[in-house]
């Protein structure tokens, strides 16, 4: 026991490395010999953290808000470039809102021309969310496309000839 109580470093000599995910605290153990002779910047090493701005964080909020300004001329334009199916895939809140099956009637109007506006704030608050939460920025992508595809496809499965009328 005595032997290595002498092998290892002082506690106040060991460096303090921060949790990482998905690795142990242990798993950044330093060798004696390093221990022995501590580097000048060790201490502000551990206590580095990087500062994120504002923008950095909130421009997808900041990027869907302003699509929501120009959204009505946004749709006009992806109907008239790509017809109903680019409406599917952009629009897809907008879409499913105003469908007859939800049984909605004039509510669902209504909350179609709300989510037209608000489909790109929303969007944007959660990749904001997920940026905050140190989520990478293509993972963040890819759960939104990913839950975009999911409505366009039910949207193509309720537009689907006969898909409405029990056929």
């Amino acid at each position: 026991m005595t032997h290595t109580v002498r092998v290892l470093p002082h506690p106040k000599d060991r460096r303090r490395v921060a949790h990482a995910k998905g690795t142990h605290k242990g798993a950044h153990a330093h060798s004696p010999a390093k221990a022995s002779h501590p580097v000048a910047g060790d201490e502000h090493e551990e206590t580095h953290d990087r500062t994120v701005n504002f923008l950095e964080i909130c421009w997808p909020t900041v990027f869907g808000i302003l699509l929501a300004i120009i959204a009505d001329h946004l749709r006009l334009k992806v109907i008239s470039e790509w017809g109903d199916t680019g409406d599917r895939i952009v629009f897809p809140f907008v879409q499913i809102f105003s469908r007859p099956e939800l049984g909605l009637g004039e509510l669902g109007s209504n909350l179609s021309h709300l989510m037209l506006h608000l489909q790109f704030p929303l969007t944007g608050l959660y990749a904001s969310w997920n940026l905050s939460r140190h989520h990478r920025l293509s993972t963040t992508i890819l759960q939104i496309g990913f839950v975009y595809g999911v409505i366009a496809f039910v949207l193509w499965l309720l537009t689907a000839p006969g898909a409405s009328h029990g056929l």
